[in-house]
C-alpha cells in the first residue's frame, strides 16, 4: 500500500519543478512513516476510538477531559441548586412587596380616614376650621388639593344643591386658581357658608364615608357630590338665582 501512494506521488510530481518535487516527496515519505509507526505501536488503524482514546491516556489528556467534565457537572449541580435558592429567595422577597404593600394601602387609608376626622374633629370643638382645614381634608381622602364649587339641581320641582369636589386639582393643568393663595381663598368663602348654613359637619362626614374619586380622563368628568341639606330659599340665597 506505501509502495502505491509513493508510486502515485511521484507521478503526481513529475511535471513540478525539482526542488518542489523534492519537498513535497519529502513531506510524503515523512507522513507515511509517522503512520506506520502509528500503527505498528497501537495494532489498530489510526482511525480507530480505541487507539485515540490510548493515545490520549497516554499522553494524559483523558484523565484531565474527565476531571474537567466532573468540575462541569459538578458546577451545573451548584449552578441548580443556586437557582433554586434565588427562586425562593425571589418568592421570598416577592412575598415581602406585596405585604408591606398591602400594609402600605391600609396605612394610607387609616391615615386619610385620621386626616378626615381630625378636620371634622377641629370644626365640632371651635370655630376655626378654616380653608386650610378644608384643603387638608381633600388632600388627606384623595392625595390631591383638589378644587371644589357649588352646583344646583333642580328635578321634579325641587331644588337641590350640591357641593362639587371637582376632578381639577392644585398645579393640574386645568385648575381655575392661578395660585395656591386664590385656592384657599376659595375654600376659605366655601367654609364659611357651610358655617353659616350648619352643613360644614355634613360634609365632612361625606368626605370620610364616600368611595368615589374625582375623574377628570372620562367624557363628561367625574365628580363627586356632596349633597346639603338645604332649603329652596337657602339655595337661591347662595346662588343668586
Amino acid at each position: 500500500r506505501s509502495s502505491s501512494i509513493v508510486h502515485r506521488s511521484y507521478s503526481f510530481c513529475h511535471n513540478m519543478k525539482p526542488a518542489t518535487a523534492l519537498a513535497c516527496l519529502t513531506a510524503i515519505v515523512s507522513c507515511q512513516v509517522l503512520a506506520a509507526f502509528v500503527i505498528q505501536h497501537d495494532r489498530l488503524p489510526v482511525t480507530s476510538k480505541s487507539a485515540g482514546r490510548r493515545t490520549r491516556s497516554a499522553l494524559g489528556f483523558w484523565n484531565t477531559n474527565k476531571d474537567t467534565s466532573d468540575e462541569d457537572a459538578s458546577s451545573r449541580d451548584v449552578s441548580a441548586e443556586e437557582g433554586e435558592l434565588d427562586m425562593s429567595a425571589f418568592q421570598k422577597r416577592k412575598a415581602e412587596q406585596l405585604q408591606s404593600s398591602s400594609l402600605g394601602s391600609s396605612q394610607r387609608a387609616s391615615e386619610a380616614e385620621v386626616a378626615t376626622a381630625t378636620a371634622s374633629a377641629s370644626a365640632n370643638d371651635d370655630g376655626d376650621f378654616d380653608g386650610y382645614g378644608l384643603r387638608d381634608a381633600i388632600l388627606g381622602k384623595w392625595g390631591k388639593c383638589y378644587d371644589v364649587d357649588f352646583n344646583r339641581v333642580d328635578s321634579f320641582g325641587f331644588r337641590k344643591m350640591y357641593l362639587n369636589v371637582m376632578p381639577y386639582h392644585l398645579e393640574g393643568r386645568r385648575f381655575r386658581h392661578e395660585t395656591e393663595l386664590d385656592y384657599l381663598c376659595h375654600l376659605q368663602a366655601v367654609v364659611e357658608i357651610l358655617q353659616k348654613y350648619d352643613q360644614l359637619d355634613y360634609v365632612l362626614a361625606q368626605i370620610q364615608e364616600t368611595d368615589k374619586t374625582p375623574r377628570a380622563g372620562s367624557i363628561p368628568v367625574v365628580a363627586v357630590p356632596l349633597r346639603l341639606d338645604l332649603t329652596a330659599d337657602q339655595v337661591t340665597q347662595i346662588i343668586g338665582y
